[in-house]
């Protein structure tokens, strides 16, 4: 994912969409890896997206495959329990991320909510922001606290992942990190990616 500075180890990718986001429990994955459980208050209230979640599979997975990368540790962060559930069942049904794992043992993955990151550190964060919505609502990740603790875990790489016109309508601070992420040119917009056109 080039940059407009090569010495900036942050790239925003721009799912976009501002219609991402669902409510309630991901059951369409978490069924598989976790089987039929009652549904808590919080899970009916929390939040998931499931094209960010494609998208996080998506780059562990190459940078697993890059043979070059000096990773040993992956931390994956969402601010929603919904999130977290749906990434780790889409991880737990993909074979091929099962098999890039048995071959580099030496590199571990977490995936946690924001509030389970405090005082962690991994050498690449991947951080799902999840909300995608034409109201600019976005709960919680309103706190900067919240948003401190995402965004400065990583040790050598940041990938944020996120509806970037939704936070920046909702919030000052995302606002001031879009504008920042822009100048910088470190923002991939996903939906403009090759693979995505259409055919002529």
């Amino acid at each position: 994912m080039p940059c407009g500075d090569p010495n900036v180890c942050v790239r925003f990718i721009n799912v976009g969409g501002r219609s991402n986001e669902r409510q309630g429990s991901p059951t369409r994955f978490s069924r598989t890896v976790f089987g039929p459980q009652q549904k808590s208050i919080e899970e009916q209230t929390s939040y998931w997206n499931e094209p960010e979640a494609e998208r996080v599979v998506t780059l562990i997975k190459d940078i697993l495959h890059d043979s070059s990368a000096q990773v040993k540790s992956i931390g994956v962060i969402a601010p929603y329990n919904g999130q977290v559930q749906l990434i780790k069942a889409m991880m737990g049904c993909d074979s091929q991320l099962r098999s890039l794992l048995a071959k580099r043992q030496s590199t571990t993955i977490e995936v946690k909510s924001v509030d389970g990151y405090q005082g962690r550190e991994r050498d690449v964060i991947i951080f799902s922001t999840v909300r995608s919505n034409r109201q600019g609502r976005i709960g919680f990740l309103r706190d900067w606290r919240r948003m401190n603790v995402a965004l400065t875990r990583a040790k050598a790489g940041l990938i944020v992942i996120g509806d970037l016109d939704t936070l920046r309508e909702a919030d000052l601070h995302w606002d001031a990190f879009g504008k920042w992420a822009s100048s910088t040119r470190c923002v991939v917009d996903d939906f403009d990616s090759p693979e995505d056109e259409p055919s002529l």
